[in-house]
């Protein structure tokens, strides 16, 4: 019969504790350290992921070793999980033949990444450690589970749309300056687009470049094709001219809709408005500050639709603004993304490389980062 006692897994000052039997001819026992004296680690079962911290030590996850009658080396693993999970296919924080890790918040933050954390969302996860050695017929032994609370960074955590179709500016060319669509600053899975379409069929990607994810018609639902699935249908457009299109991608998967929906409405006032010759961004965050403007890539497919590739811009503010004058500008106080008004606030930034894009129909704007 192999005997197993006690593991110890010392974590934000809880001790975790397991033993079982199995039977077998072997004898091997596996103890705590003989004195029973069990070094604590202080620290903290919350860790908040930041933008700067990523290489620093969130904790060093410490245990008693363990010991067999039979001298072999022992190994241990420390796995995370979400507080659901079952174990079945754990994150591995780190392996060692020590009595410790030490963990970094960029390991946490991967682990959590893959298990489905959400970017600045607090959630439970339960850390072990599992003790083995290299001969099969001595089980591992597993510790108690201990609660940790973590809260993930993503340094940009939104997912971005782009058109291509017949219907569109690019046509079918997936890598050809394909516009973006402006995402609600309220609500990440919703979409909007005013501008001019021909009368012919369209789907959405979310990165220039590759056909999958992308995103089509099933009917009167949003169908997804990420790459496991079957390419959904395309949205069409009746006949050429200026639509309002509507898309949110909540819950849609390869298999179900989710609470997804799309909507493309005429829009026979657009087809109106004032067509400018040129318009820029200007400010503080730009090259040439609040004196000067940028100027912006006309679209020759959408006269109303505006974008500039690979802009630098530092911390600060900006706007948007035609022909070269205050007379007529826009502004809104949320950042990479929102709708803008007329004499609206500066739209606040944060230091970085983007594509920016620009609607002087409903004055909807978008930055997105470079990758």
């Amino acid at each position: 019969m192999k005997k197993f006692s006690i593991l110890m897994l010392s974590f934000i000052a809880i001790i975790a504790m397991v033993s079982c039997d199995d039977n077998d001819s072997e004898e091997f026992t596996i103890n705590t350290n003989t004195s029973g004296d069990i070094a604590l680690v202080p620290g903290s079962n919350s860790f908040e992921v930041t933008e700067s911290n990523g290489d620093d030590l969130a904790e060093r996850f410490t245990w008693n070793p363990v010991a067999l009658e039979v001298p072999t080396q022992i190994n241990y693993v420390l796995q995370l999980d979400a507080e659901a999970g079952d174990f079945s296919a754990p994150q591995v924080l780190g392996a060692t033949t020590e009595t410790n890790v030490a963990v970094t918040y960029e390991t946490l933050n991967n682990a959590v990444s893959q298990l489905g954390g959400e970017n600045g969302i607090a959630s439970n996860y339960k850390i072990r450690v599992v003790a083995s050695v290299t001969d099969p017929a001595v089980d591992s032994i597993i510790s108690n589970e201990v609660l940790a609370i973590i809260t993930p960074f993503t340094a940009y955590p939104f997912t971005d749309l782009y058109f291509v179709g017949a219907a569109t500016a690019p046509g079918w060319n997936n890598d050809s300056d394909n516009p973006a669509l402006f995402r609600d600053p309220a609500s990440d899975n919703t979409f909007y687009y005013t501008g001019y379409f021909e009368g012919d069929a369209f789907k959405i990607l979310t990165s220039p470049g590759f056909w999958q994810p992308q995103y089509g018609a099933n009917g009167s639902d949003v169908g997804l094709n990420d790459g496991d699935g079957d390419d959904p249908g395309t949205f069409s457009i009746p006949t050429a001219g200026y639509y309002d299109f509507v898309i949110d991608i909540t819950g849609v998967t390869n298999t179900d809709a989710g609470s997804s929906s799309f909507s493309i409405t005429e829009n026979t006032a657009a087809a109106a408005a004032p067509t400018y010759t040129t318009i820029g961004y200007i400010g503080d965050s730009t090259p040439g500050g609040w004196d000067a403007d940028t100027d912006m890539v006309q679209s020759s497919f959408d006269p109303h639709q505006w974008s500039a590739r690979d802009v630098t811009l530092v911390a600060g503010e900006m706007k948007f603004r035609a022909e070269n004058d205050w007379t007529t500008n826009w502004g809104s106080d949320t950042e990479l993304t929102g709708q803008s008004e007329l004499n609206g606030a500066n739209i606040p930034i944060s230091p970085g490389v983007y594509d920016i894009f620009f609607n002087d129909l409903d004055g909807r704007y978008i930055l997105i980062p470079v990758q």
